[in-house]
């Protein structure tokens, strides 16, 4: 059995994901991919809308934006509700 121990002078290993360039480089990509789907919606027509408001430029992406935004307010605020002390399981 061959187990190497890690050298005292090694640098931790990062993966990809963990590299600072690369995170921006996926933000960047992300980015890019909603501005592409947004702009998708110039050639695509809704063939069943069931609300005028659906067929306005940009429905599927600015709906989804306010309503992740609503989501994560309305647990905001349902944190201080049912919210318990940090040391709650030791009393």
């Amino acid at each position: 059995m061959n187990i190497e121990e890690p050298k005292p002078d090694a640098q931790p290993s990062t993966s990809w994901f963990e590299r600072p360039e690369n995170v921006r480089l996926l933000i960047i990509g992300l980015c890019a991919a909603c501005l592409l789907l947004v702009l998708a919606d110039l050639v695509y027509e809704n063939p069943h809308p069931h609300f005028a408001l659906e067929t306005t430029f940009g429905f599927q992406a600015w709906f989804g934006f306010v309503a992740f935004v609503g989501v994560v307010f309305l647990g905001t605020l349902l944190r201080m509700i049912v919210r318990r002390d940090e040391d709650y399981y030791d009393r």
